[in-house]
């Protein structure tokens, strides 16, 4: 769903652990990501005995709908953010987010992008590389601003448990379960409204 109205208060609700599971992309109005994702560069180091299974990247970005530019209007997705992998100072590898849907208002926008293993954000992460979440410069669409970015690594047996978490810590609980909680405890005044970007 692309600007439906009344969607984003009633789907944040219901916003599963097995749908966030197998989700790969997630769009709607939010100034808020889970204070358990990095807001920096994010170090990759491996485990002896767990594999990197996954990257999920959660970003807040608005647009400038006063700052004129018409092929903004003319992209199924919100342009010019990017994540990079760098190895020292150089960067390796560079991919657009894909951020779909373009709000036409001016409010807050929060996205979810889950990226699996066989994706090259995680298959060509090696000990001692960096990811990091930019902003095109220059932009090639004008009045994009992305106000706060995260990176959250997941390893193996991070994401795995089936059954019921609700009697588990927080510190127990599957990657899914924790985001399912995240989305469901946003409230109106967190830039959640009936103005909604919902795309899955």
């Amino acid at each position: 769903m692309s600007n439906c109205s009344t969607c984003a208060s009633a789907a944040k609700k219901r916003l599963s652990k097995v749908y966030l599971k197998n989700l790969r992309n997630l769009s709607m109005p939010g100034s808020r990501i889970p204070d358990w994702f990095t807001q920096d560069m994010v170090t990759f180091s491996s485990h002896k005995t767990r594999d990197l299974t996954g990257v999920i990247i959660a970003v807040v970005v608005s647009i400038n709908h006063h700052i004129p530019d018409e092929l903004r209007y003319q992209l199924p997705a919100v342009p010019d953010i990017q994540a990079q992998i760098f190895n020292g100072e150089e960067a390796t590898m560079t991919t657009a987010l894909n951020l779909i849907g373009v709000p036409r208002s001016n409010q807050d926008n929060g996205h979810l992008c889950r990226y699996p293993a066989y994706r090259p954000l995680v298959s060509m992460l090696k000990d001692g590389f960096k990811i990091k979440v930019t902003r095109l410069n220059p932009p090639y669409v004008q009045g994009v601003e992305l106000k706060i970015a995260g990176i959250f690594l997941v390893y193996e047996n991070d994401d795995d448990y089936g059954g019921d978490e609700d009697s588990l810590d927080e510190n127990q609980q599957s990657v899914s379960e924790k985001l399912a909680k995240f989305f469901s405890s946003l409230e109106e005044n967190d830039g959640i409204d009936h103005q909604s970007n919902c795309s899955q």
